[in-house]
């Protein structure tokens, strides 16, 4: 299961499994139980995980996406992770993942790799590095990202590049938006 559009470059992938060596991210979930005490729902590793390129190295876990505002928080939580996760959040939902970005040689040097990652979504995202370097590039600018650092990405064209030679963990929260006019 793959997902792309004509916005971006960037596919996520069900058909190559991850490298063993990529990180896992334990989700904590919690909900109301009868007598309406906090509870701890769910509690163990992500189990939606993508690759991207083609690469085991090159890792999204998504960790909860809902599709409308204000979300509703009664009943048994629903990550709305069951079905294919598209790299665009819902058009008016969010979508929370992490990605760990290799370093570009394990993708972008391959004969069968994509010539690059540059893509836009719908949406406005927030961007913070966890561990590692990370570039972020623009159409005419682009920016060294370290740990702590947070882009405000508003639905521009970008890439991700990791120039270094170890993986790089990013955070991202992105909400259904819009692609600015004349993008």
């Amino acid at each position: 299961m793959t997902s792309a559009n004509a916005n971006h470059n960037v596919t996520l992938d069900h058909s190559v499994a991850p490298a063993p060596d990529t990180r896992r991210f334990r989700r904590i979930v919690t909900t109301v139980n009868d007598e309406g005490r906090s509870v701890i729902a769910s509690d163990g590793e992500s189990s939606s995980i993508q690759t991207v390129a083609n690469t085991p190295t090159f890792v999204v876990t998504n960790l909860w996406q809902h599709t409308d505002v204000p979300v509703h928080n009664d009943g048994s939580p629903d990550d709305g992770l069951s079905g294919p996760v598209t790299l665009n959040p819902p058009a008016a939902g969010s979508v929370l993942r992490i990605v760990e970005f290799p370093p570009d040689h394990h993708w972008r040097d391959r004969e069968d790799g994509p010539a690059d990652q540059v893509h836009a979504t719908p949406s406005l995202d927030y961007a913070l590095v966890l561990e590692g370097d990370i570039w972020a590039v623009l159409d005419e600018e682009e920016t060294l990202m370290k740990p702590g650092d947070v882009l405000v990405q508003r639905g521009t064209r970008h890439a991700w590049s990791n120039r270094t030679d170890r993986a790089a963990v990013v955070a991202f929260v992105l909400i259904g938006g819009t692609i600015p006019a004349g993008h």
